[in-house]
């Protein structure tokens, strides 16, 4: 392949030591938490029957006294308000506020979390996703991260609490983008946040105009992050991963539909509309298949570019596989990681065009 595979193996190369550079950057949670004010958790929940008891249970035992807990159901019709209401009457630090779901112009989980906010005037926010699980460390451990890194707004992501091949093979590559175009200091491009859990200072989120000034946007946590940093505030992302875990991707089918609704809410907030976000997804999907087929093809023909390009693919799923407590031996399918990622993207730009990506009912493009 000449001068061509050494430029591909060079790409896969670079891609790869900003990966591992950036992991290095990201911080663990502090091991002591902190007391810091006041706290309110603002859950958004749509038909969340299945998980939002796990949820609800987990900020229950938070080892932290000023605490408050709003529950936003979004419109669910599954039951999952009077699940809440159990718990509110068990916990009077547990609230529920029913909503009849987005008016025109804002996303549902926007909505849901300005609702949520509206109820409150604590020191702090932290919002959390309803199939996430809190260990009871999780917010003073944040409190304590926001402290020691001296920042406005604080991100992690959970764990999955099961092993599964959508951690394998969707994540990593999707990890790989979101850390090519974000920071998870806020330093360029747009801040990284992920909706799992985002703590904020109540003064950073009224400066910013909080959830109002970004109503309709779908990648709402990646949206706030950047919202608080030009705002003035400064944000952090940092792995939480040992005191939080999500239970909404335990399934490959669970995780492809997930990152599938992402990768369509992301490319959609810079595109004018359903056939260029189409066309940015197919020619981003393609370019992923290539990404990660050509070092398969090239290596088994005996190429040694082919066998560095395919070990600098496993090296950084390697670093994400680690970072999120999933077998590192599936690190050797790194290439294989990019062709699935890439047939997900081409199934999620013929689903954009079409009108069907939606996420629980509703549309998931901006």
């Amino acid at each position: 392949m000449g001068k061509w595979g050494v430029l591909g193996a060079a790409v896969v190369a670079a891609r790869t030591a900003w990966t591992v550079r950036t992991w290095q950057q990201v911080r663990g949670l502090p091991e002591v938490g902190v007391d810091g004010g006041t706290v309110t958790v603002v859950v958004p929940a749509r038909n969340e029957a299945a998980n939002i008891d796990r949820c609800l249970d987990g900020l229950r035992e938070q080892d932290y006294q000023g605490l408050r807990i709003v529950v936003v159901d979004d419109a669910s019709d599954d039951g999952t308000a009077d699940l809440v209401r159990r718990h509110a009457a068990e916990d009077p630090r547990v609230e529920l506020v029913l909503s009849d779901g987005p008016p025109s112009g804002w996303a549902g989980k926007v909505h849901a979390l300005y609702l949520g906010v509206e109820r409150t005037e604590s020191d702090w926010l932290v919002f959390v996703d309803a199939d996430t699980e809190a260990a009871p460390d999780l917010v003073r451990r944040m409190l304590a991260a926001a402290v020691r890194d001296d920042v406005d707004l604080v991100s992690t992501a959970g764990r999955s609490t099961t092993a599964n091949a959508g951690w394998w093979l969707l994540l990593p590559p999707t990890n790989m983008l979101l850390f090519e175009g974000t920071s998870i200091d806020g330093s360029r491009g747009r801040a990284l946040a992920v909706g799992h859990c985002i703590l904020v200072s109540r003064t950073a989120y009224d400066q910013s105009g909080g959830w109002r000034a970004i109503a309709g946007s779908r990648a709402d946590d990646v949206g706030f992050a950047t919202l608080i940093r030009d705002s003035g505030g400064r944000t952090r992302y940092v792995d939480g991963s040992d005191s939080l875990a999500t239970g909404g991707m335990a399934t490959y089918g669970e995780t492809y539909r997930s990152v599938r609704k992402s990768v369509v809410a992301g490319i959609s907030e810079f595109t004018g509309g359903p056939v260029s976000t189409s066309l940015v997804l197919g020619a981003s999907g393609v370019a992923q298949v290539l990404y990660g087929l050509v070092p398969v093809v090239t290596a088994a023909r005996g190429s040694k570019r082919g066998l560095a390009a395919w070990l600098a693919h496993s090296v950084a799923n390697w670093v994400y596989l680690r970072r999120s407590r999933q077998p590192v031996a599936a690190a050797v399918l790194g290439p294989l990681a990019s062709v699935a990622f890439g047939v997900l993207m081409l199934d999620a730009a013929w689903r954009a065009l079409r009108g069907e990506a939606t996420w629980k009912g509703r549309d998931v493009r901006g």
